[in-house]
Parts: structure tokens; C-alpha cells; sequence
């Protein structure tokens, strides 16, 4: 009997394991929506001049080009042309390559459902042909491709093509794994057909079937064939990776496991633990090489984002710190947070800056109301600096007493700058600190480096499409102030309590104006990019208006594996999907997928019921909820349900 207690208590113990295992799986986004994930743009083809794929972002008139690197989250629309290809990766490592001549939706991305656990990602295939590797973020993801008269979900491990035809009939093609499709002229009479290992299913504009075997050998399979075939070479990594690097979320694990040997080396240090080094410290055909140094900036999410050019760059600039160590050089120590970028923002003679995050900046927050004196903290060139002992002769001021306090508005910094923490690097992190406090020179010397890692733009700069282009340096920045603080220099660092979003301010001002502020001045730099060049000016064959009206209204849904539309169905109300918010929402009852996290709400056939009594009266009155028209609670009949019996809405089983 003790056997089987034990025996039952193991299990029980397996089982929370897995659930905090798989909690640990998706990130955090650090001062942003939660349950919101990223894609992003991870190959685009070269080749003649011309037009190459763009990106569409809901709330903007003019689309931008697909460069490497470029954020996508729900909402985002990208569009090929009929000459260019591009793949989008997300962060489980799932692959979705684009056609020429093709248009994909993200709609959601492992939005919470309704009803169930589940987390719901929508693509919508407007028109051309998709090749899908599809891998879940976990065992409760309901991934589906819609196209115009057709939902395409599938299982893990799937590798499929999914074409939009022109005459609206939508073609499937599975190369492993499998996938179910839905599909009928209405609710009623809605079908579900399985496509298995090397099977075909066309879907006619009549809504009727044919089933074939795989077709191999066309265009688009080769194209992906030779990607797939360097792939494997190119992203593999040679080395097993270290335990604490596995224990991260996915997006983290597959870098390390795809990119890291390529690219650069894991290597344990005794100071800092494992860390990643990249190859480009030693080699780099821009000369030396520092983080968020070559690259752009976006305004996306109303945020600076960090687009880099390093084709490696999409995890190590949003998942984790850098830190330069005079050993190593620069090395990436990979955390659970995501942001739009680790970087330090500040303003200087007129020139935004930035810098990486660094440990420094966690213990500047730690220690700012302690005896900075102690440690030798002082200003240098209006900017603070660490040296043992403490030596005012490298300010080029009159030798003086040591600081002991040091007012914000000298360092400009504030709580609205700080980012948090990772656990993952807590542990370094002491261990940083207390090679400080034992004056270690190799911990100095690292820390008095801080402002030579500063990249300044003037304001134009802002929006360079080649940030090394047109960065200046600390001498030309900061030498003319380093004697005496100008008084109006000084001025404008108060004035500019969060340079962060003056920056972003300045930065969306400058799109909006008349020149195109990505380029490089005339004479110096290298000549702009041709895809830009010959998008100015030329009006787009079809608007992002048109485009728009390409997405299938609330109406057509009953084609959706989404559970919640088929319970919705049945009350006679409706579902859709908020890409600003990553959410799934039900407008007439008022919830939204949200709702079911912080009110414990569900729907049901029954309706909508509450885990918290009281704690949820629906409508744009819930605290902090869903602001939509008026609604309650209980449920609302707006009609006669669209269904009566028949085959309809999708399992909740997983495949």
C-alpha cells in the first residue's frame, strides 16, 4: 500500500513537473502585453533590382520592406512579390516560407481561447502558396492556416504546402506528419477531412473535394529543398549544449541549439558561468564589432526595436544582456525577458545614444541612494565612470574630493529606464559584484569601459537604415564638453527625463516627413538600397485597404478550429480575433480571452460562468477588462443560432 502511495505521489510529482516545465517555455515580455508572442522575418531572397517582400502593420498606410530581422506579430500582413521569396520564423522554431506572389496574415499567435486551455495561432492565407514546418510552442497550441474557404490545422511536426488559388479554391499538400481540414458552403453542412503523409486534398470554389497522391518535383518544393538541404549544415549546432541553457524558453533553446556553434562558442567562465561568445569579436568585415551597433531601429508596438543585421541576431538582442569583458570581448548571457531591445538610452550635445545593458546598470538601481564615494563613482564627460582608486585627473577637472552622492539628473537615470532582471542571471550577477567590492581588474576594467560602448545619431540618424553609417563617436560627441559641463548641455539631459521615448518621438516624427530619412546622406555612404529606391514613389498595386478586405469576416468563422466558435455558434453570438491585444474575444457577451485569466472566465454552451462570483460583470464595466459596447454576463441570444446539428466547429482533442 506505501508502494502504490509512493508510487501515486511520483506521478503526481512528474506531472506538476511537466506543467512548470511547459510554464517555462514562452518568455515574458518586459513593460508589455502579456501572452504575446513574436515572429520574424529570418530569410529574404536576393537578386535582380526590384521590388522585395514588405511588411503591412495594421494602423499604417505604407508598408515596409521585409528586411532580416524585422518583427512580426499579430496583425502584421507580408507580402511578396512575383520575383522575391521570403521565410518567416517564429520563436519555436517553426519555418513559414512564402511563395512569390503570395499574402499571409498573423493573426493570433498562441492566443489564450475561450473556452479551453488552449492557445489559438491563426494564419490567414489571402492568395499564393505557403511551405510550413510547423513545431508547437506546446501540447495545448491549435495551429491553423485559413484561406478562403478552408482551415488547415496541424500536428506537430508537420511539414505541408497550403495553396490560396485564384479561382478561391484552396490546395493542401502534406510532406510529413498531417493535418485536418474544414471545410462547406455553411455551419450546416461544414466537413472535416484528414490529409495524412503524402497526401493531397484540393478543395474546390463549389466546396466540394478531390483527393490525390503528392505531387512532387514543382518549383516551390525545389526552392525550399535547397534551403532545407544547407539548412541543416547552417543551423545545426556541433556541440551538446550546456543544462542551464536547456531550462530556458524555446526561442532561447533554439538558438543555442541551431545557431550557437555556427556563429560563435559556448564557453564556461568562472567569473561569469556559460556564456556565448560570437566569432565576430575576432573577425568582422565592418571593423570592430559591438552590439546594437549594425542594424536600424523600428517603431513597432510604439516601441524602438532593434533591428539587426547580424543574421544570428533575432534571439541575442531581445532574449538576454550583453557585457564586454576584457578576456572575452563581448558575450551574451541569454534570460527569459523579452524586449524590444537591452539598451541604455540617453541624450548628449544634441545626439541621441544608447548603449547596451549591462550588469552595471542593475547596480547603479541597486546602490543609488549608497556611498557611491566608497567605490569611486564620478562624472566623466557628463557621464558617470568607476575608476580604483579614484582618479579625477581622466575628467579633466581640478583634482576634488570623491563623490559621495551623485543626483539623478547628473546620470540621468530613472525607475522608468530600468529593465528587470532575469533569474537566469542573478547568480553572474553577484558574482560580478563581488568581484568589484575585491577590486578585481579585470571587473574594473570592464566597467570603465561603459561610455566608450555609447553609439550617438543625431536626430535624422534616428531613422538610418545603416545605423554604422551615420554613428558618431564619443570623442566627437562628448570631448567639446569634457572640461566643463556646458550649462545647456546639462539643461537638456534634465529636460529629457525618458530619452527613450523622445526617441521615439523624433523617430515617428521623421517617418512622417518628406525625405526619406533611412538613407545615408548623398556622398556619405554607400548607395541606398535599390528595393527602397524603387518603392518611392510607386504606388502599391493593391492597398493595404484592399488587402484588408482579402481577411474573412465574423460571418464566414464557422470555418475554425477555434472550439470557441462552435460553442459561440450555438448561443447566436460571434467570435474574432484582436491582433493588437493577442486576443480571441466574443464582442455581444464583452470578454475577451484575457478575461479568462484574470476573471477566471469561461464560455461554455451553458454561457459564461466566472471561477470568481461577483468579481466580473462583463462589458467595458469590467476592471481592467475588455472595452467593448455594452454586455453582460449572462448570455445575450442576438439571433437564431447559424447551426442546427450537423458536423461543425473542430475537436478539443490534441492531435
Amino acid at each position: 500500500m506505501k508502494l502504490k502511495s509512493l508510487g501515486i505521489l511520483f506521478l503526481l510529482g512528474i506531472f506538476v513537473l511537466a506543467i512548470s516545465l511547459s510554464a517555462s517555455d514562452k518568455y515574458k515580455i518586459v513593460d508589455g502585453p502579456k501572452d504575446f508572442y513574436f515572429g520574424h522575418i529570418s530569410f529574404t531572397e536576393t537578386g535582380p533590382e526590384g521590388d522585395g517582400p514588405v511588411i503591412l502593420r495594421e494602423g499604417r498606410t505604407a508598408p515596409e520592406p521585409a528586411v532580416l530581422n524585422a518583427p512580426l506579430g499579430p496583425g502584421d500582413t507580408v507580402r511578396t512579390t512575383d520575383i522575391r521569396r521570403c521565410e518567416v520564423q517564429f520563436d519555436t522554431g517553426t519555418i513559414v516560407r512564402l511563395d512569390i506572389s503570395t499574402e499571409l496574415k498573423i493573426e493570433t499567435i498562441f492566443a489564450r481561447s475561450l473556452s479551453l486551455r488552449n492557445g489559438i495561432s491563426n494564419l490567414s492565407l489571402a492568395r499564393g502558396r505557403v511551405y510550413i514546418m510547423y513545431k508547437e510552442y506546446d501540447s495545448r497550441e491549435l495551429f491553423q492556416v485559413l484561406t478562403a474557404n478552408a482551415a488547415v490545422k496541424m500536428k506537430h511536426n508537420t511539414v505541408a504546402m497550403i495553396k490560396s488559388m485564384e479561382d478561391g479554391s484552396t490546395d493542401i499538400q502534406v510532406r510529413h506528419g498531417g493535418a485536418s481540414v474544414m471545410f462547406g458552403p455553411d455551419a450546416r453542412t461544414a466537413r472535416e477531412k484528414d490529409v495524412k503523409k503524402l497526401q493531397r486534398l484540393v478543395i474546390l470554389k463549389d466546396h466540394q473535394f478531390e483527393t490525390a497522391g503528392y505531387v512532387e518535383g514543382t518549383e516551390f518544393e525545389k526552392w525550399n529543398d535547397e534551403i532545407n538541404a544547407g539548412f541543416a549544415d547552417l543551423h545545426k549546432g556541433k556541440n551538446a549544449l550546456p543544462k542551464p541553457i536547456q531550462k530556458l524558453p524555446k526561442a532561447v533553446f533554439y538558438f543555442a541549439q541551431n545557431y550557437g556553434n555556427m556563429y560563435g562558442e559556448w564557453l564556461w567562465d568562472a567569473l561569469y558561468g556559460y556564456v556565448w561568445r560570437p566569432f565576430y569579436n575576432d573577425r568582422y568585415p565592418w571593423g570592430n564589432w559591438q552590439p546594437y551597433f549594425y542594424g536600424h531601429w523600428a517603431s513597432y508596438q510604439n516601441r524602438m526595436f532593434w533591428v539587426p543585421d547580424e543574421p544570428w541576431g533575432w534571439v541575442p538582442y531581445h532574449l538576454g544582456i550583453w557585457q564586454w569583458d576584457k578576456k572575452l570581448g563581448w558575450v551574451w548571457f541569454p534570460g527569459s525577458f523579452f524586449a524590444p531591445a537591452w539598451v541604455d538610452w540617453d541624450f548628449f550635445n544634441g545626439c541621441y545614444a544608447w548603449r547596451p545593458w549591462s550588469f552595471w546598470d542593475w547596480y547603479y538601481m541597486d546602490s543609488f541612494s549608497g556611498p557611491w564615494g566608497a567605490y569611486g563613482f564620478y562624472v566623466q564627460g557628463d557621464y558617470w565612470t568607476y575608476n580604483w582608486p579614484p582618479d579625477h585627473s581622466q575628467t579633466g577637472r581640478t583634482p576634488g574630493p570623491v563623490l559621495t552622492k551623485i543626483h539623478k539628473d547628473q546620470l540621468k537615470k530613472s525607475e522608468s529606464n530600468s529593465l528587470p532582471m532575469p533569474k537566469e542571471i542573478m547568480a553572474t550577477y553577484k558574482n560580478v559584484i563581488a568581484g568589484l567590492e575585491r577590486k578585481d581588474p579585470r571587473v574594473l576594467e570592464s566597467l570603465n569601459r561603459v561610455p566608450a560602448h555609447l553609439v550617438f545619431v543625431d536626430r535624422a540618424g534616428l531613422n538610418a537604415r545603416r545605423i554604422q553609417d551615420r554613428a558618431l563617436t564619443w570623442d566627437k560627441v562628448m570631448k567639446p564638453a569634457a572640461s566643463t559641463l556646458d550649462s545647456r548641455v546639462a539643461a537638456e539631459r534634465v529636460m529629457m527625463k525618458e530619452p527613450s521615448r523622445e526617441a521615439m518621438r523624433v523617430f515617428k516624427s521623421n517617418e512622417l516627413s518628406g525625405p526619406d530619412l533611412r538613407r545615408p546622406e548623398a556622398g556619405s555612404a554607400p548607395a541606398p538600397d535599390p528595393m527602397l529606391r524603387r518603392m518611392e514613389g510607386r504606388a502599391l498595386d493593391r492597398s493595404v485597404d484592399a488587402l484588408r478586405s482579402l481577411s474573412f469576416g465574423p460571418a464566414e468563422r464557422f470555418r475554425d478550429w477555434n472550439p470557441d466558435v462552435r460553442i459561440a455558434r450555438s448561443l447566436g453570438v460571434r467570435i474574432d480575433y484582436s491582433s493588437a491585444n493577442n486576443e480571441v474575444r466574443c464582442p455581444q457577451l464583452g470578454i475577451s480571452s484575457r478575461d479568462t485569466e484574470r476573471f477566471g472566465v469561461r464560455l461554455s454552451s451553458a454561457g459564461v460562468s466566472s471561477s470568481y462570483p461577483g468579481s466580473f460583470s462583463g462589458g467595458s464595466g469590467v476592471p481592467g477588462g475588455s472595452s467593448y459596447p455594452s454586455g453582460a454576463s449572462h448570455v445575450e441570444h442576438s439571433g437564431p443560432a447559424s447551426s442546427a446539428g450537423g458536423k461543425s466547429g473542430g475537436t478539443t482533442k490534441k492531435d
